[in-house]
């Protein structure tokens, strides 16, 4: 499953790629034919990986509801990531997350990224709303958010919260 912008390849990480990234960065970069930079994935996406291996194992339907890879079309390296964490619940929400090679940081492929994820959830009837959570003090992320329409719904000293709605 690919989705592109004007500089990104999306791939919904499919689960060969998931699996070799718990063991062989290598395989990864071989069966995505992409380079994989420094960095990537990061310790958040590591850290979920065996999870997402088990949904897709167990649920291969569940692939894009999960992490997608942002490969820059020029360069065909790997420059961050985005992606769901899980399905849309009964009301219809959806929780968006991303991150962003550290030596790709403020070129915009995050906004890029999610504005394109944004798109293609609302292409499912079921998908009502995306909400986002970052932290007060990571203007990056805010700016992110701010650029793709969300809004800011609440906040607390830890988190804000961010939603964007389908546009009827």
């Amino acid at each position: 499953m690919l989705l592109t912008t004007s500089r990104l390849t999306l791939v919904a990480c499919p689960l060969d790629v998931a699996q070799a990234l718990l063991s062989d960065r290598q395989e990864a970069a071989q069966i995505l034919g992409a380079g994989l930079p420094s960095g990537w994935p990061s310790p958040e996406i590591e850290g979920i990986l065996p999870l997402y291996v088990q949904e897709l194992l167990h649920d291969p339907e569940a692939l894009g509801w999960g992490i997608w890879i942002s490969v820059n079309r020029e360069t065909n390296v790997i420059v961050g990531d985005a992606g769901f964490k899980g399905r849309p619940d009964r009301a219809g929400t959806l929780e968006i997350g991303y991150g962003t090679a550290p030596a790709y940081r403020r070129r915009g492929y995050a906004t890029e990224a999610v504005r394109s994820l944004v798109d293609w959830a609302f292409t499912h009837p079921e998908v009502k709303r995306v909400v986002a959570e970052c932290a007060p003090d990571n203007p990056a992320s805010t700016r992110v958010l701010d650029k793709t329409g969300f809004r800011l719904t609440d906040r607390t000293n830890e988190s804000l919260y961010w939603e964007i709605a389908r546009r009827i």
